[in-house]
Formats: structure tokens, C-alpha cells, sequence
């Protein structure tokens, strides 16, 4: 068993951008073929580059706020409630142009 608490969790920059914060509530290794389960905090104006993972799949659950996605050229406005899974290869971006922070779980599972 493996209890945490997020307000014990240390935060952690993104890796595509280390100025937005996460907190990790398993890591790689930790659940085979899990690659990360954890939440992160987009301030108006942050975003993440476009990108892709070719051996991972990644699901997003919007909990507050609004974020942009760009999935393979199509721009989406995610709101709280909203779960999106992108798929090994799809290139996509994140961004907040909005004028409060949005705050998402999100989780990798590894294809290799």
C-alpha cells in the first residue's frame, strides 16, 4: 500500500517547462508500465511546446479551470469535467491564455 496526500507532495517542474508545477503521486517503476500519475498547475500564459511521446499514452482530467490543447493541429478548449487521452505519436501542446490558473490529473502508461 502507498498512502500520499498532495499538500505533502513536493512540487516539481514539468519537464517540457520547469516553471509549471506538478506534483507526482507515483512514479515511473513504481506500477509497471505506468510512466507517471500526478497533477499540475498552468498560471495564465504558461504553455508547453508542442511535442509527442511515441510509446506512451497520456490522459488528462481537467479539474479546474480551462486549458488549450492542440492535438495534431486541432486547437480544443478543455474545461473542468473534461478527460482527454492522447495516443502514442499524436503531436500536441498545452496552454493556459486564460486569466485563471487550470489545474489537471493526468497520467502516462508506456506502450514499450
Amino acid at each position: 500500500m502507498k498512502l500520499t496526500h498532495t499538500k505533502l507532495l513536493p512540487e516539481l517542474g514539468v519537464s517540457h517547462n520547469p516553471d509549471i508545477k506538478k506534483k507526482v503521486f507515483l512514479g515511473r517503476g513504481e506500477i509497471p508500465q505506468l510512466m507517471n500519475f500526478g497533477t499540475a498547475t498552468f498560471k495564465p500564459g504558461q504553455a508547453v511546446e508542442e511535442h509527442k511521446h511515441d510509446t506512451m499514452f497520456e490522459v488528462f482530467y481537467i479539474q479546474s479551470g480551462k486549458a488549450e490543447f492542440i492535438v495534431n493541429g486541432e486547437a480544443l478548449v478543455l474545461r473542468a469535467g473534461d478527460c482527454i487521452t492522447l495516443e502514442p505519436g499524436e503531436l500536441h501542446s498545452q496552454n493556459n491564455p486564460f486569466k485563471e490558473d487550470v489545474v489537471w490529473l493526468y497520467f502516462g502508461i508506456a506502450t514499450d
